[in-house]
């Protein structure tokens, strides 16, 4: 269960970080896509550690 859990932590956070930044740049305001470089790295960032703690956790190292 632990690993499955990890495996599905480590699946989300890659999801997020390569499908987030396409989402929010295609959508919202005008005033709102100024922020589209900073947003994409906001994702990616985030997206990546998601999917570091959850192969660290499928590994064992937290948790």
């Amino acid at each position: 269960m632990h690993i499955l859990v990890g495996i599905v932590l480590l699946a989300f956070g890659l999801a997020f970080a390569v499908f987030a930044p396409a989402l929010s740049a295609s959508g919202g305001t005008r005033a709102g896509r100024a922020f589209a470089p900073s947003n994409a790295v906001a994702f990616r960032v985030v997206g990546g550690l998601v999917a570091l703690a959850g192969l660290l956790y499928a590994c064992g190292f937290i948790g």
